[in-house]
């Protein structure tokens, strides 16, 4: 799993109907060196600029979708609370 801020939405004007309702965000990793990494991820959670979520990939991702729809490889699996 990683971390990561959101700094963007990814629009897209034809998606595959396996997607379902949900948003495609871009998202900046947290790395303990710096914040150059970059991935967009799907977001059934609702997720907005500025927040930082916590992202699986893999297989993981992919396991979520229980209808055997895999295709989403990065995943927002929840939004972290400021401490």
């Amino acid at each position: 799993m990683k971390t990561g801020i959101v700094v963007g939405k990814v629009w897209a004007t034809k998606r595959l109907d396996q997607l379902p309702g949900g948003a495609l965000l871009e998202i900046a990793i947290e790395e303990e060196d710096e914040m150059d990494e970059r991935m967009v991820a799907f977001d059934p959670l609702g997720a907005g600029i500025g927040e930082r979520v916590l992202i699986t990939q893999g297989s993981v991702a992919k396991a979520w979708f229980k209808d055997g729809n895999n295709v989403v490889d990065a995943l927002v699996i929840g939004i972290l609370d400021e401490q």
